[in-house]
């Protein structure tokens, strides 16, 4: 198992090509949004000293949605965005200053709804590249945060708490991380990237 980690952690062509390999025989889940707000983010991969990291972000106190949790690049979709994938790169663009004719779309992956916020969410997983002069944008993002690719592949790391939310239980799951909690949607975005690549 360790070496089946380090072996996808290390090789953006391996990961690369399980990932469109499992997207191609399962198909993207779409969830319905009405009554929702729609969001898209990106999940950005990108290779450090040999490995394979993500960046996230972590979101500043004077946004109204997610203060100080981690997450990815994104929001809300724009009546002025032509479709939910410009959505995405356009919001990574004013977050952390990618261009969108940096990013390399890779996939498309399952919808998401978040929890406590109720937003239907559309992640996309792409490449950026590293290092890069990042421009971050001061109201949104408090600071970046880039953990290996290999901690979301480590059963070992994550952890599956159950909270009762609205009288119901919710499975929530984190990633502890150089003393942050990457939890909620973020959280289950990468399990469920994990689960594709490992099928």
């Amino acid at each position: 198992m360790v070496n089946h980690i380090n072996q996808i952690g290390s090789s953006l062509a391996l990961f690369e090509e399980k990932l469109l390999e499992a997207r191609h025989l399962s198909p993207k889940k779409d969830l319905p949004s009405s009554g929702l707000i729609t969001a898209a983010v990106l999940v950005p991969i990108f290779v450090k000293d040999g490995s394979l990291h993500v960046l996230l972000t972590k979101r500043s106190d004077m946004v109204e949605h997610h203060r100080g949790e981690i997450s990815f690049p994104g929001g809300k979709v724009d009546f002025t965005d032509p479709d939910i994938k410009h959505c995405a790169l356009r919001e990574t663009s004013e977050e952390v200053g990618i261009s969108p004719d940096e990013v390399r779309l890779i996939a498309e992956l399952d919808d998401f709804y978040t929890v406590a916020t109720r937003f239907h969410v559309v992640p996309f997983v792409g490449v950026v590249p590293y290092p890069y002069e990042y421009r971050v944008s001061i109201r949104e993002i408090a600071g970046l945060v880039t953990p290996p690719l290999d901690i979301f592949f480590d059963p070992s790391r994550r952890r599956e708490d159950v909270w009762m939310i609205r009288g119901e239980p919710v499975t929530v799951v984190s990633y502890p991380w150089n003393g942050h909690n990457i939890w909620g949607a973020t959280a289950r975005i990468m399990k469920h990237l994990v689960e594709l690549v490992e099928s």
